[in-house]
């Protein structure tokens, strides 16, 4: 049997979100660059406008007939007839294509509105955003991944940050609770704006503004947190801790850097997580050397030198690595 296909997903997508400028961009790409796309194109769309007024059909076996209708649509002829039908015949059949098209285009419309199109979004070397169908925003900084739907449906909003690190910024709506999972940690929310920073060994979670409920997967466990908390959720043994919150949790979003008597480990692990970048010290180096300072907006270069003019050391970068060394005397 046929089974839908990456091209009538997509074309379904685009269907559902005309609003979406970069994804008609990408339609319009896609429908430039064969006939045979502009064809399949046209088809999907025919069902897709007639569909919803064939309410008649809403109780057909929805996932049988949308296979009927892919299965249809693979074997779409692709001459014209040598003899013309007569006109009786041609109506006739004319007429039942057309109750064909409309039943099949009520079962495809029944069964993705009922089915969550799922979408994904990557970053790389630059922090990048998105709005979700509900309002929503998640920002997402580098190297971060999440999965959303296309459009919520059902009892509850989720998404799922799968790599990463994420600020959400969640609109309220107490109907339909929102959800964010990130391995085997769910944080659950109404409305509010939290971070979510996602290891191998520990997911960390901290509250901006409103409350969250955290919960481990399969765990009866909850830990509730407010504004200006934080907790960590241990991915191997499943522990839900609460702990300090770090000033500097949002810096790689707000590009404000805040040290008060913080050492020189520190300094340099809040300096990785607000650029992406490893920071290895030598092991002469005292870990315990204080700084206090703020900067705001400033690039990790100005960072380094007003590092370098306070505590005299040397800044090498390869990469992504930045090597502390004693000066050479």
């Amino acid at each position: 049997m046929t089974k839908p296909t990456d091209r009538h997903s997509f074309i379904l997508l685009c269907l559902q979100s005309p609003q979406d400028a970069a994804l008609q961009s990408r339609l319009q790409s896609w429908l430039d660059a064969d006939e045979e796309h502009r064809e399949l194109y046209r088809q999907l769309k025919l069902l897709w406008e007639q569909a919803p007024y064939a309410a008649l059909f809403e109780d057909a076996d929805a996932i049988a007939a949308t296979a009927r209708f892919l299965a249809l649509l693979d074997q779409t002829p692709a001459v014209t007839p040598v003899l013309p039908l007569r006109r009786p015949r041609r109506r006739l059949m004319t007429a039942a294509a057309a109750v064909l098209f409309i039943a099949a285009g009520a079962a495809w419309w029944q069964y993705t509105r009922n089915s969550i199109q799922w979408l994904g979004k990557t970053t790389s070397s630059q922090p990048d955003s998105l709005l979700l169908a509900d309002g929503s925003k998640i920002y997402l900084n580098k190297y971060s991944q999440v999965r959303y739907p296309a459009a919520f449906k059902g009892k509850e909003r989720q998404v799922e940050l799968t790599a990463g690190e994420a600020f959400f910024d969640i609109a309220t709506d107490p109907v339909y609770p929102f959800t964010v999972t990130s391995g085997p940690a769910q944080i659950h929310v109404l409305g509010t704006s939290f971070n979510v920073k996602a290891g191998a060994e520990k997911i960390q979670v901290y509250v901006l503004s409103g409350r969250i409920a955290l919960a481990m997967e399969h765990r009866p466990q909850r830990l509730h947190l407010q504004a200006g908390q934080s907790a960590s959720c241990n991915t191997t043994t499943g522990e839900l801790q609460a702990v300090a919150a770090d000033i500097n949790q949002l810096a790689w979003r707000t590009h404000e850097l805040q040290f008060v008597d913080t050492s020189l480990q520190d300094v340099c692990n809040a300096l990785s997580a607000c650029y992406g970048v490893s920071m290895v010290l030598d092991p002469k180096i005292s870990r315990k050397r204080k700084l206090n300072a703020n900067f705001s907006n400033k690039t990790l270069e100005e960072v380094l030198q007003t590092l370098t003019a306070l505590y005299d050391y040397q800044f090498q970068q390869l990469n992504d690595t930045i090597y502390v060394h004693l000066p050479v005397k």
